[in-house]
């Protein structure tokens, strides 16, 4: 009796915050051409378009509590007529592998799987999910205080690392790529992983940014903001993040702000994970780790990048406080109370507060205080040394 050929179903598993959105973008946009090639990346119409659109969706891959990933991979080879390759994407299939792997006797004789997983350096990793907290959830706390709440563990690190001693024990093929070293061309590489360069939209992805991180003085206002109205203006961070990323797509980003002693803690605690990842990663793009680490931040003394960051931050913090104003103004629970008011006047007094921003604080008051007379007078003030400081 000859043997039925397996089915090769290629899972590409995030893992988060390492370009899944432009991968799974690109993938949408050359689906019916590598159909035609015999790679199929199942996907709604619906969700191809946005995907193409470079939308921010999740991939072509649902979790579905009532259905196993391994019978998700069975039903797909019991389907598959055309002997095709099939590709599926969702940062989600990061946290069901080990489950997935453990049942690897329902389907090895079906199935031939390829992993393609990215990693991405420690602290690098933990600011962009910090970020995404920040835009996101209402996060109000600084970095290092984020990093506290973990005791200083990366979950995907930790994560990963429990995976590919899993993968290289069941002898899965799995493609490692360090995302940190290979931002630029993070999809061209998935799509050589797939046995499709030849089909990789080149012309379409040239020069793209999805939702890039924040710049430091963005991060600032925003936590700052959150700290103010996410309690009552649960929408307000992601309504401003989504604004900066689609009207300053080049904006350029900073690290997050970290003691040298959180720095040695975050290294020390991650440091078995780290090496363990190492091991399967080639030689030649290693994760930073406790032997490799540079430990001296050294303050940027370029005349011209400071330049750049200057006109950057006036650009960002003139786009947030417009539309600032506007989702306020717009929105039919704009009325803050007595205590958020007071807190706006207090904190626009801060001596650190720049004109900007103390200025923009000050209106949001006056709108919701318009007979404050106190209040007019702090906003004029404001107003005039915002002018004194444009001028200069």
């Amino acid at each position: 009796m000859t043997a039925v050929a397996k089915t090769r179903i290629v899972l590409h598993v995030g893992h988060g915050k390492t370009g899944t959105s432009a991968i799974q973008s690109a993938l949408a946009i050359s689906a019916n051409a590598l159909a035609k090639q015999g790679l199929s990346y199942p996907i709604s119409a619906n969700e191809q378009q946005r995907a193409a659109r470079f939308e921010i969706t999740s991939g072509n891959w649902k979790h579905n509590p009532n259905v196993s990933l391994s019978d998700q991979c069975i039903q797909l080879a019991e389907s598959n007529k055309a002997e095709h390759t099939f590709v599926l994407s969702s940062e989600s299939l990061f946290w069901h592998l080990t489950d997935f792997i453990d049942q690897k006797d329902q389907w090895h004789e079906a199935v031939e799987i390829q992993i393609i997983l990215a990693v991405r350096e420690l602290e690098e990793m933990l600011s962009s999910e910090y970020q995404q907290r920040v835009k996101r959830h209402g996060e109000s706390r600084p970095f290092e205080q984020f990093l506290k709440r973990r005791h200083f563990i990366s979950s995907h690190h930790k994560k990963a690392a429990e995976v590919l001693e899993q993968l290289s024990q069941e002898n899965i093929s799995t493609t490692l790529i360090n995302y940190s070293q290979d931002k630029s061309n993070i999809s061209e590489r998935v799509f050589e992983a797939i046995g499709a360069a030849n089909l990789f939209p080149h012309e379409q992805m040239s020069g793209l940014v999805i939702n890039r991180s924040l710049s430091q003085k963005e991060l600032q206002i925003l936590t700052m903001i959150n700290a103010l109205y996410y309690e009552q203006f649960p929408w307000i961070s992601a309504r401003l993040s989504d604004a900066l990323a689609k009207n300053l797509p080049n904006t350029e980003t900073q690290r997050s702000r970290i003691s040298h002693q959180s720095l040695e803690k975050l290294y020390e605690t991650n440091e078995n994970y780290i090496q363990t990842i190492n091991r399967y990663l080639r030689s030649s793009e290693p994760l930073t780790c406790l032997q490799t680490l540079d430990r001296d931040r050294k303050l940027i003394n370029d005349p011209k990048k400071l330049q750049k960051i200057r006109k950057e931050e006036e650009q960002s913090i003139n786009l947030i406080s417009q539309t600032l104003l506007e989702a306020l103004r717009n929105d039919p629970t704009k009325n803050l109370c007595n205590e958020t008011i007071d807190t706006l006047i207090k904190t626009s007094q801060d001596n650190n507060i720049p004109p900007n921003v103390e200025v923009e604080l000050l209106e949001i008051a006056k709108i919701n205080r318009p007979k404050g007379q106190r209040l007019g007078q702090l906003l004029e003030h404001a107003q005039l040394k915002k002018q004194q400081s444009d001028a200069k």
